[in-house]
């Protein structure tokens, strides 16, 4: 099917869920929404309502990008998995990542002290030239790699050093300007802006008026901020069979009418990432079981991202792999998600 973006599944979701707040036969609406916009047969459904995590690939017209999507009920009430994403620090430990760390208000070098750059980036960086380099960067970034000392000693040091410090700085461009902070990579052929990308796989939906204030935060932060809203930043260094990859996301927590029926939005944009995905975005929907609110919630994921490396005579078989890898990472991901808020 074709992919729903973003915006389209949060307006189905709050549309059905909406409609059949506080009536009978509440799980209907869920399995319209879970065999409308992901295509769950019966079966992958009630495999969901019994508590096993499901994880789809979505087709999506746009060659650049592949998007994923799952579901699994959880036992718990919603308010113990916003728990469990807050301390993301404990959710993203361990198999491939390899540090992950939430950063202060504001951010401060200090919170990306465990960074190391894996030695290929540093290889990378000593040759990088704008539409040549191994590493995502953009103008600014290419620049200040140029200015290391790349036949001194310290040349390693000073590469760990320049990256914490220009990761630390492009937050806070994001911070105080929002999209028009992120970067335009100019590692490979043509520019990429991250911020029309990120504004081209948001908006490629409609529904827009139906849950305004998910989408419209998402693309003029830090204007337009709904109250009751949490968000934060972290980075991670995680390596699933492929390079070692730095990223910066962005969490944001929507707490939800809970007469919807759906608790929590909460999205992770990602802000910056050293290798394959330019953007990418994940919508966690966190839906009351109407069989028994209060105590136990689905969670519906979508996960869409965009790569430069999916065109050429190889590149469906490198997208091929990209989405086999993702597809395990989110049924993964829906494990552990699962685990840790029925423990807690």
């Amino acid at each position: 099917m074709h992919v729903p973006g973003v915006v389209s599944l949060l307006a189905v979701a709050t549309a059905l869920l909406g409609a059949s707040a506080g009536l009978p036969g509440g799980a209907e609406p869920l399995r319209e929404l879970l065999t409308r916009q992901l295509s769950l047969t019966d079966a992958q459904v009630d495999a969901v309502r019994r508590g096993e995590p499901v994880a789809v690939s979505l087709e999506t017209e746009v060659t650049s990008e592949i998007a994923i999507g799952g579901a699994v009920r959880i036992n718990a009430p919603a308010s113990r998995l916003v728990a469990v994403v807050r301390d993301i620090e404990r959710l993203e430990h361990g198999g491939g990542f390899l540090a992950t760390k939430k950063f202060s208000s504001p951010p401060v070098e200090a919170d990306m002290a465990a960074f190391r750059l894996p030695d290929e980036d540093i290889a990378s960086l000593r040759t990088c030239r704008p539409g040549r380099c191994d590493v995502k960067l953009g103008q600014h970034a290419l620049q200040a790699a140029a200015s290391i000392d790349w036949d001194a000693a310290s040349a390693a040091a000073q590469a760990h050093r320049l990256m914490r410090r220009m990761a630390v700085e492009y937050l806070e461009r994001y911070r105080s300007g929002g999209n028009a902070g992120l970067a335009v990579y100019e590692d490979a052929g043509s520019p990429i802006s991250i911020s029309g990308e990120f504004e081209h796989m948001v908006r490629q939906s409609p529904g827009l008026t139906t849950i305004p204030e998910v989408s419209t935060y998402l693309l003029q932060y830090p204007r337009a901020r709904p109250a009751g809203v949490q968000d934060f930043f972290y980075w991670s260094l995680a390596e699933f069979g492929l390079k070692p990859v730095l990223r910066l996301n962005h969490v944001v927590i929507h707490p939800r009418r809970p007469a919807s029926g759906m608790q929590y939005a909460i999205t992770t944009k990602q802000l910056y990432a050293s290798h394959y995905f330019h953007t990418a975005l994940e919508v966690r929907m966190l839906i009351d079981d109407a069989e028994r609110p209060g105590r136990a919630h689905y969670l519906v994921v979508l996960n869409v991202a965009r790569s430069d490396g999916f065109g050429g005579l190889l590149g469906g078989i490198v997208k091929s792999k990209a989405r086999g890898g993702a597809l395990d990472g989110l049924q993964g991901a829906l494990v552990a998600m699962k685990r840790l808020t029925e423990r807690k």
